[in-house]
């Protein structure tokens, strides 16, 4: 009993730091853009010793990706509590914007143009592998041959484009505004594949393959 009290003690303090070096990276991103941080600085922000920050993190790149881990984790977890299946694609990006909007800070750090294309790239990554499972499946029982890998590119680029845009000028309009308005750029597009069961075309790039 004992040794349990004393793991979660040490584990909530693990935490804790752990989350004082993302809040200080978040926020020194935010000021001068990722590639300009050095690890000192966050040392400084956080005010830990050096030790400290290498007995958790090997270099800024893997506080970063931890930060990208933890939005990702969080943004599961607010899925789960709006009952959003993966399912609903339009829903997924609703509850993403939604969640933008209630971590904008952080979303902003590591979304948003100061944070670099490190962690855009895993957040898109990521985002990739939750709408292809749902196209490439659509598109399967819509009997389409259309490339689910250009239709997924599409769309996440899309969202990223809107995202960055929005998290950068301060969020002007609502999540859900922000959803609307990437459901009708894309939507047609999407529901003319998925929800008209368009004719079966035998696409192919230029080499053949």
């Amino acid at each position: 009993m004992k040794q349990q009290l004393e793991k979660q003690i040490t584990d909530r303090r693990i935490q804790k730091t752990r989350q004082g070096l993302q809040d200080a990276m978040y926020a020194l991103i935010l000021e001068k853009g990722y590639e300009a941080i050095t690890v000192q600085d966050v040392i400084d922000r956080a005010n830990v010793g050096r030790s400290t920050f290498y007995a958790h993190f090997q270099d800024k790149e893997d506080l970063l990706l931890s930060g990208v881990e933890v939005l990702w984790k969080q943004l599961e977890e607010h899925l789960l509590v709006e009952t959003v299946s993966e399912e609903d694609i339009w829903k997924v990006s609703q509850s993403m914007f939604q969640h933008a909007q209630s971590q904008r800070s952080m979303y902003k750090a590591l979304a948003g143009k100061q944070g670099g294309n490190i962690a855009l790239k895993l957040i898109e990554r990521n985002l990739y592998q939750i709408v292809f499972r749902h196209l490439n499946d659509e598109l399967s029982k819509r009997k389409s041959t259309f490339p689910s890998e250009i239709l997924t590119r599409h769309m996440i680029s899309s969202f990223i484009s809107l995202l960055t845009w929005w998290l950068d000028s301060d969020a002007p309009y609502s999540a859900a505004q922000m959803n609307e308005f990437y459901q009708q750029l894309i939507g047609c597009a999407v529901e003319s594949l998925l929800l008209s069961s368009p004719p079966v075309t035998n696409y192919r790039n230029d080499a053949g393959v």
